[in-house]
């Protein structure tokens, strides 16, 4: 009786033990990830403040800042007219606007920092010699979703303030273009991203198969980094899209094969399923654009279910699209 005891006892502890640490390394978690919200700091700068703003600015943005500079501003630091440039534009009605309704949408990104630790635990273990990248929100304009090189992670906000924005409409942005600036849709534009700074010079061939094998791959690369995120979400599709898909995968594949577009290099004749468009061409108005992401991602899946030892790192970095294919036994 008195073993029994002493057992549950140590069980107890035990548990104790497990729970706490665990709690701990969520809390180091959610700290392992910290957003400098540039957007903030710009649009609340003021005459008095701007000269030791840029010097913020400049260190905690590095080479981007100059960037920022160029596409968004216009300008350069150099000019004599610089600070009354970058005051002018925060105060234009326009962009005062514009961000106060970004501020509105996101007065709070712990959300997004809480994601991206998370996601870049799972890249990390991945690729162990990666480092996390410095990780800001900024003011984009309307033109930038996500910008990213080996050292900063940039996310456009302004970019994903819902699919009825008004802003979008003003500009005159489609109804398909604007299904993609939704909330949901940061962590995939994120990672599609990071894969293609990591991993675009594995994208070689300008034929369908090379570039719905990339794509796929990219997807695939995108669902190890955020599983918990549903498919359709992955791809950025509603779910009546990839069900569409689904229901007609027999039929998209044999479109592809009939019409000889597999091995196409004519970027015109491919470009609907590999770029955003209403849907893709000489196929259903139900289909997507983009409808490469969903067939790639399908054959890369069967590709790495029937070769179990090649990892994401050496599927990432394979240049040869018909040899996936071949091996991946994909029969729809």
């Amino acid at each position: 009786m008195k073993v029994s005891k002493l057992f549950l006892l140590l069980f107890v502890v035990a548990l104790c033990i497990f729970i706490f640490r665990n709690n701990n390394a969520d809390k180091t978690k959610k700290k392992e990830v910290n957003i400098y919200r540039f957007e903030q700091t710009l649009f609340t700068t003021d005459s008095i403040k701007i000269k030791d703003d840029i010097l913020e600015w400049e260190t905690e943005l590095g080479s981007f800042f100059e960037n920022f500079n160029q596409e968004i501003l216009r300008t350069n630091s150099q000019k004599h007219t610089y600070q009354n440039e970058i005051l002018s534009f925060i105060s234009h009605p326009d962009m005062r606007e514009a961000y106060d309704t970004l501020i509105n949408k996101y007065p709070d990104i712990t959300f997004l920092e809480t994601d991206l630790a998370k996601a870049f635990g799972r890249y990390k273990h991945h690729f162990p010699e990666k480092q996390t990248p410095t990780i800001i929100t900024y003011f984009s304009g309307f033109n930038f979703g996500v910008v990213t090189n080996d050292t900063i992670l940039a996310i456009g906000l302004d970019y994903f303030l819902g699919k009825d924005c008004s802003f979008y409409k003003r500009l005159n942005f489609p109804e398909y273009m604007r299904f993609k600036n939704q909330k949901k849709f940061i962590l995939p534009y994120c990672f599609e991203a990071i894969a293609n700074n990591e991993f675009g010079i594995f994208d070689s061939g300008n034929d369908f198969l090379s570039q719905m094998i990339y794509k796929g791959k990219i997807m695939y690369f995108i669902n190890e980094i955020v599983p918990h995120i549903s498919d359709e979400d992955k791809l950025r599709f509603s779910k009546k899209q990839i069900a569409w898909c689904e229901d007609n995968e027999q039929s998209i594949w044999a479109y592809f094969i009939q019409n000889n577009i597999l091995f196409s290099t004519d970027i015109k004749q491919y470009n609907s399923y590999i770029n955003y468009s209403p849907f893709a061409k000489g196929m259903s108005n139900k289909s997507p654009g983009r409808i490469a992401y969903w067939l790639g991602w399908k054959i890369v899946n069967e590709y790495m279910e029937n070769n179990t030892s090649v990892t994401l790192i050496e599927l990432m970095q394979n240049t040869k699209p018909q040899e996936i294919l071949q091996q991946s036994g994909y029969k729809p």
